[in-house]
């Protein structure tokens, strides 16, 4: 037992030294984006007390990381970047990524079995959890985890509608679940506003560097504890945040893609402030406001069109009344009971 408790805190360092934002810049951005939700949102989503469980559920997917199963981080830890420059690798590129996670996987499966030469050196001996052989699935989670919430909204305004008593208990639940669901949602949508989240310069620079650009480890942790150590807190940078994301509701795909275009695209002006040593300065400064107030915009736009987008139908609430037959339990114990 002593052992495995070892080998989990020390799973849980290395993770921390490898997640987008460190927990506390991961909050921040949650609470900045709860802030954002307008007067018209529901009471218990604007709640003091929503908006503390749903920042700490914000880092969950990182502490998943501290548990020491391959099979847990062979599902996780792919789903926090997109190594963008790989792409090509699989004859990819924004433009052509499948939008499905399998078909996504199902095309470079068959682009490296045509042609290995393109996929570059894979060694799976050294990957026990073989999350190191494709670019990386951020848009799918985020996409993914914005319809779980979109289908979970609606099962809490099914339920609102409903107003029956013997169903409290059932809203209770799904609000819950809606808290799970956002916190997700929250750290994909972080993760990707960090540049070094969507490149193959993760942690250091790799391959040709004519521009002297740092190579050793290190600088990923330096931008992740950035809003800490730079002491930015919700309440200075609530007044730059300008909540002016217009995702679409319905299917935000696209809104998403140009977000980590918008994130990408500074990765070199990440190197180019850790060369000149200005990234704990006021450039550096002025960075890391930049994207942590564009994911509090974008992710406040990602709940509130998760909302606005997740009204029921009426066959939507009849459907679901039919599937959660509340009086099954009761019909069979009186069944049983003249038998």
């Amino acid at each position: 037992m002593k052992r495995l408790a070892g080998l989990t805190l020390t799973a849980v360092l290395l993770a921390s030294a490898s997640a987008a934002w460190d927990a506390y810049g991961h909050r921040t951005i949650t609470y900045l984006a709860l802030k954002g939700l307008p007067a018209e949102a529901p009471a218990w989503l604007r709640s003091p007390e929503t908006a503390d469980r749903v920042a700490f559920q914000s880092n969950e997917c990182d502490r998943w990381k501290g548990w020491p199963r391959d099979s847990l981080h062979h599902i996780n830890k792919p789903d926090h970047y997109l190594d963008v420059e790989l792409l090509e690798n699989f004859g990819l590129t924004l433009e052509t990524l499948p939008r499905l996670r399998r078909e996504y996987v199902k095309a470079m499966a068959i682009s490296k079995y045509v042609h290995p030469e393109m996929a570059g050196p894979y060694d799976a001996k050294r990957d026990p959890a073989r999350t190191q052989e494709w670019p990386g699935f951020a848009l799918h989670a985020i996409d993914e985890n914005y319809a779980k919430l979109q289908a979970t909204f609606n099962e809490i305004r099914i339920l609102e509608q409903l107003n029956d008593p013997r169903r409290a208990t059932q809203l209770r639940q799904a609000r819950e679940n809606a808290i799970f669901h956002m916190g997700l949602l929250a750290h994909f949508v972080a993760d990707v506003a960090q540049p070094l989240h969507t490149t193959k310069h993760h942690n250091g620079w790799v391959g040709d560097n004519p521009k002297g650009y740092v190579a050793a480890r290190g600088i990923h942790h330096a931008v992740d504890s950035a809003p800490a150590s730079l002491g930015l807190t919700v309440e200075s940078l609530a007044p730059l945040v300008k909540y002016d994301a217009k995702p679409n509701a319905d299917d935000p795909w696209d809104d998403v893609m140009e977000y980590l275009r918008r994130s990408h695209a500074l990765v070199e002006t990440v190197y180019r402030l850790e060369r000149d040593g200005q990234l704990d300065k006021e450039p550096g400064r002025k960075l890391i406001e930049q994207r942590v107030c564009d994911a509090a915009s974008m992710l406040s736009a990602l709940y509130w069109g998760a909302w606005t987008s997740s009204k029921p139908t009426e066959k939507q609430v009849a459907d679901w009344v039919r599937y959660n037959d509340f009086d099954a339990e009761a019909r069979l114990r009186a069944r049983s009971a003249h038998e």
